[in-house]
């Protein structure tokens, strides 16, 4: 949880700034005026893919453009008499509560859209009336070359994430404003770590003096730095365990950043800027698998398919509908340990035959792949299922083939029959239609 701190504590911290501020905003018509909705900042840096854009439509407005830092200062007073120029929109405030939240972040924080490589402290502005948040529903048919939307909250996915798919999760906070400051002092910009060394490249204006720390269970060291660029840390004896970095100045972190290895299973540390050159053991990317548990993308089982193939192809089925997923073949699902997979014949042919049966039964054959591992010597497989490109998805019943497919979805850790609304959902957000869809089901 971030601190609380006085709205003219912020004000006046903006408008002393001198850098331009980076602004992707919503605003409502209201009369004649243009009212803020939701805003997005960042001060100092220029956010990656930026492109100055405006979609308008009969009610709705969303800009996004670049304006001088002290600016900003109008928007985000208490008072709603302030406007703003943004793109050439001219925007009113409908003033911001008394009190903000900020809370500082590391560089590559998942919370943050867009990913940022650097640090920043973060306001979280409230409005000043809080009562009547709700976008009002109806369709944006886009002016010029806007896209259109069935509905407000797609668009605004579509304009603050990128995300143009039309059964995405999220939508607009109760937040009036977001603006984040970058922290240009010193940051962790990329790790790379081999078998006997941790290569560091840090930078930043102000990079003297600072600390860089290598925590780990077995080890841990500290290096005063007094340039920015690469730093190199023997490892005597390999990466420690619960390995994290920590760029400091003091008793202050500047950025920090977590590089176990297991990360590597779920592809954390990649977008996290950390480069791992380590062979895998396979018994710690098994047992991190395990550690994650089942859920929306996984699932486990104790033996291959035979004549039940049906429950694991369907939840094969669901995978492809939504965004992937794994099935790990050799464990016991209610102990959750390593059994293996008894071998009667070999591994090969157990690959080759659970690949044949997942062609002859999901139709269209999604991308997939099958990985063997063999902890302690025990025979795992798991079968990694690509999110579809051409969905729906279904399940071939066998003996029947004129019978239709039939569709299912992940809730939780659990497989369930599709409904039609998550279907089309699916067919649309790739880029389909609902003719595709009916055509599919024939």
């Amino acid at each position: 949880m971030g601190a609380r701190v006085q709205l003219d504590e912020v004000v006046r911290s903006i408008s002393e700034d001198d850098r331009d501020a980076y602004v992707r905003l919503l605003a409502l018509r209201q009369g004649k005026c243009w009212v803020l909705h939701d805003c997005w900042v960042l001060v100092g840096a220029e956010p990656p893919g930026w492109v100055e854009t405006e979609w308008m439509y009969e009610r709705y407005a969303f800009v996004a453009g670049r304006v001088a830092a002290a600016d900003l200062a109008l928007l985000y007073s208490d008072s709603a008499c302030n406007a703003m120029t943004v793109g050439s929109l001219s925007v009113w405030s409908p003033g911001a509560a008394s009190t903000v939240t900020v809370e500082r972040r590391p560089g590559y924080s998942r919370l943050d859209r867009p990913q940022l490589t650097f640090p920043v402290v973060e306001y979280a502005l409230s409005p000043f009336d809080q009562t009547d948040r709700q976008l009002p529903h109806m369709m944006l048919v886009g002016a010029g070359g806007a896209p259109s939307f069935p509905e407000p909250d797609s668009a605004w996915r579509a304009f603050f994430e990128g995300d143009f798919s039309l059964a995405g999760r999220s939508s607009p906070s109760s937040d009036l404003a977001k603006v984040r400051i970058a922290d240009r002092a010193a940051w962790i910009a990329g790790v790379h770590i081999t078998a006997t060394e941790l290569t560091v490249s840090v930078e930043g204006d102000a990079v003297q003096g600072t600390d860089l720390e290598l925590y780990g269970v077995e080890e841990r060291t500290v290096r005063r730095l007094d340039a920015a660029g690469p730093i190199t840390i023997a490892l005597a004896n390999g990466l420690p365990t619960h390995a994290w970095l920590w760029l400091k100045r003091g008793t202050d972190w500047l950025d920090y950043r977590s590089i176990d290895p297991s990360s590597v299973w779920t592809n954390q540390a990649g977008r996290a800027g950390v480069e791992i050159d380590l062979p895998v053991d396979p018994v710690a990317a098994v047992e991190a698998l395990i550690a994650s548990g089942e859920g929306p993308r996984l699932e486990f089982k104790q033996m291959l398919p035979n004549r039940d193939a049906r429950r694991t192809l369907k939840t094969v089925a669901a995978f492809a509908i939504g965004s992937g997923g794994s099935i790990v073949f050799g464990i016991d699902r209610d102990e959750v340990t390593i059994t293996g997979i008894a071998e009667d014949k070999p591994s090969t042919q157990m690959r080759d035959e659970l690949g044949n049966l997942l062609r002859a039964m999901v139709q269209p054959t999604p991308e997939f792949e099958i990985k063997e591992y063999r902890p302690d010597g025990k025979l795992i497989l798991v079968l990694d299922v690509q999110p579809g490109q051409s969905p729906p998805y279904g399940l071939v019943t066998p003996g029947a083939r004129d019978k239709p497919l039939e569709y299912f979805v992940r809730r939780g850790s659990n497989t369930y029959p599709a409904q039609p609304y998550e279907l089309r959902s699916a067919v649309l957000r790739n880029g389909g239609t609902t003719e595709d869809f009916s055509t599919r089901r024939r």
